[in-house]
């Protein structure tokens, strides 16, 4: 009789900063029932994968479904795959954070399972050649791939029927391929098409192997899929399938597989992740060129395409790429610690309270790093990512206080100010620190400040995302609501809509959403046009370079730049000078703009901030001038005011702007379309607070003023 061997693995994950209700919803729908199911299959094994994220949650919250975990392992059911604790894009981190994440989620699973784990699930099955060597010396015997990887390097579909082995520098790591079949039928077509499937793949040879292995919220909380699994029984139907197939269909585990069978062939695999994420991470307008090739190509030639690699995603988003340059900062604080607190080791054979107490606070600087690690939000493809501020804010909000703690257990002088090329891209960045901020000036981008930490609440105050066009944006006019759509599709390709008419929302920034960005507006500007970024620019200062001076103080910042107004009269050269300063709970900025030119002229400049502010709709939230109350949903002008309160009690801040002259206060809410797997959504990502005005400036005549941003905990 014909044979094949079949594992059956699942993947659970939420990421770090979720809401807790949707830990508990996800549990609720798709955690919990899951193993209702499998405990009542005693001889079907499964092998599971959970991450750091959804254990601290279970420990703290629901016990028992580790404790139901415990059994299946003991019984030999269940087998369970270790992995980076917080569930890291691992070719992303350093080295020494490989093999911390990898550590602890595999002594959790020693400790609490009393089970050894030989195999790991590797993020977004994100692959690099190099990592063979660091799993290898991180413990790990095989991981599990998507096929396309495989197919990628020129392997035949029929040929992927068991496991493979690759090396780098000699250190070998064992390689099992996912079926992208079963991996779209599950749970999506009926089960007995997967047993079908099954059975038409069995072999003489005993070592044929098929895997699925997938996300495990897609068994509960991927849309209909709890209707589907559940209340229709698919998932108990195709476990009692399995069961009743058992002559011919063997489920088994990678580690049960691995001891009865050698590897099919040495391999070595490209750069790769699941054939999805090679189209998203690249550039939109190629994503759409991409999309469109594969439309039209067969399944042979399909297998050769490939777009880009998970790293690409660091150029296509500027907030990516600074969030990921930040965790490598914060890692290198905490690493020359360590290297620090092994030198002293050598050198006094016990360590003092003081030491026992630092190495308390470097552990926990860890553990806040690796969660800020957590890949999610650096990220966006079908699912939020990058576009949902909760992720991001969780992600900043690890990685400062973890900044804080080692800046607070070693002898740092504050203030200080470092410059350096921060985000590598061959220009130097300002990073000012003090006591109450962390700011980060970009004289290469406007000379604007990229991010500002308020760190008494561990909080970036300008965590705001630009709006840019995605591949999918083509799709936002004919997506329809879930309710007028009678047909359950595969997660890949749905164009449903949460709300009508979002391509109203559809607005482009030609500029990041950074702060401090220095605006001349064209004399036909109007905060409408502002808001929607389709307004005038006179000047070149936007996005331009800035020269970086020293300051009369030696924690002052000066940026400098000569450039021009392009007016109906030619080009007029201005010069723009403005210092970033700090002073307890205040920034201070100071501006002098000069007019070089030979002729009379009237100027109107603004300058703009971009906040992350928590809820447009909360009447907690709101800017304030003197009795006038509006939320952060207002577009609107605060006309010729010297200071505008802005309270976030959610956040727990105040915030203060406050000039030296009367100006015009412009705000307007920032709104993305993003997809997620409910369909389109409008996302708030923050607000824009630009204090302009117009003057007139004489040849070589200066305007000078000043504005100061004041921060407070409530």
């Amino acid at each position: 009789m014909k044979k094949i061997n079949f594992i059956f693995g699942v993947h659970n994950h939420q990421p770090v900063g979720n809401f807790d209700n949707v830990f508990e919803w996800a549990t609720k729908q798709a955690y919990s029932p899951f193993l209702d199911v499998i405990e009542k299959h005693p001889n079907i094994k499964i092998v599971f994968h959970y991450t750091g994220c959804l254990i601290d949650w279970f420990e703290k919250n629901r016990p028992e479904i580790l404790d139901r975990l415990k059994i299946l392992a003991e019984k030999g059911q269940a087998e369970i795959l270790t992995g980076g604790y917080y569930e890291p894009i691992l070719s992303s981190i350093p080295d020494t954070d490989k093999f911390g994440q990898i550590k602890k989620l595999s002594d959790y699973i020693k400790e609490k399972f009393l089970h050894t784990p030989r195999g790991m699930w590797l993020a977004e099955r994100v692959w690099e050649p190099s990592l063979a060597k660091t799993l290898n010396e991180a413990g790990v015997e095989y991981i599990v791939l998507d096929d396309s990887h495989f197919l990628a390097g020129g392997i035949e579909e029929k040929k992927l029927r068991g496991y493979f082995i690759t090396e780098e520098q000699g250190a070998a790591l064992k390689i099992f391929p996912i079926s992208q079949y079963l991996r779209y039928s599950m749970p999506f077509a009926p089960p007995e098409e997967t047993i079908k499937y099954l059975k038409s793949e069995a072999s003489d040879d005993p070592s044929t192997l098929l895997i699925m292995a997938d996300d495990g919220e897609k068994f509960g909380i991927w849309p209909d899929t709890y209707k589907t699994c559940y209340e229709e029984k698919w998932l108990e139907k195709f476990l009692t399938l399995l069961d009743e197939n058992s002559d011919w269909l063997n489920v088994t585990t990678f580690s049960e597989y691995v001891k009865k069978f050698p590897a099919k062939d040495r391999i070595y695999l490209p750069t790769a992740s699941y054939f999805e994420m090679s189209e998203w991470t690249l550039s939109a307008k190629s994503q759409v060129e991409f999309e469109e090739i594969v439309a039209h190509a067969d399944s042979n030639l399909k297998r050769f395409l490939k777009g880009g690699f998970w790293r690409n995603f660091l150029t296509k988003y500027s907030e990516s790429n600074q969030m990921h340059k930040k965790m490598l900062y914060v890692s290198g604080k905490i690493q020359s610690k360590v290297q620090s607190q092994k030198s002293e080791v050598k050198k006094i054979k016990t360590l003092d309270i003081g030491h026992r107490t630092s190495d308390i606070s470097t552990a926990q600087s860890l553990n806040l790093l690796y969660k800020g690690q957590c890949n999610c939000a650096y990220w966006h493809g079908v699912f939020g990512g990058l576009y949902l501020p909760h992720l991001r804010h969780a992600i900043y909000k690890n990685l400062i206080e973890a900044e804080n703690l080692i800046e607070s257990s070693t002898v740092y002088r504050l203030p200080s100010t470092k410059i350096l090329d921060f985000d590598k891209d061959g220009q130097d960045e300002i990073i000012f620190t003090n006591k109450i901020f962390n700011i980060y000036a970009k004289p290469s981008y406007g000379g604007t400040l990229t991010e500002i930490d308020f760190k008494p609440l561990c909080y970036n105050l300008t965590d705001v995302l630009t709006r840019r066009f995605e591949a999918y944006h083509k799709k936002v006019d004919v997506a329809v609501m879930k309710s007028e759509s009678k047909k359950l599709e595969v997660i890949h390709g749905v164009y449903y809509t949460k709300e009508l008419e979002l391509q109203k929302y559809l607005k482009y920034d030609w500029y990041n959403r950074y702060s401090l960005v220095d605006h001349f507006f064209h004399p036909t500007t109007t905060l409408e046009k502002f808001s929607d970024c389709e307004y005038g620019e006179l000047g070149d200062f936007v996005n331009q370079s800035y020269k970086t001076e020293n300051g009369s103080r030696k924690s002052e910042v000066v940026l400098k730049r000569d450039g021009y107004l392009w007016t109906a009269n030619g080009a007029l050269p201005v010069q723009v000078v403005k210092s970033i300063s700090s002073s307890k709970s205040d920034i201070i900025v100071g501006y002098k703009i000069t007019n070089n030119s030979s002729k009379e002229c009237e100027l109107w400049f603004g300058s703009e901030f971009n906040f992350a502010f928590s809820n447009p709709d909360d009447e907690n939230c709101f800017y304030k001038m003197e009795k006038r109350c509006e939320k952060f949903n207002a577009k609107t002008c605060f006309e010729k005011t010297s200071l505008l309160k802005i309270s976030d009690k959610n956040l727990n801040f105040n915030l203060n702007l406050t000039s030296s002259d009367l100006f015009d206060f412009w705000v307007f809410p920032i709104w993305t379309i993003s997809l997620s797997e409910g369909g389109f959504e409008k996302t708030y990502q923050g607000s824009s607070v630009t204090p302009n005005k117009k003057f007139f400036l004489k040849p070589k005549e200066i305007y000078s003023f000043e504005i100061k941003i004041s921060v407070n905990k409530f």
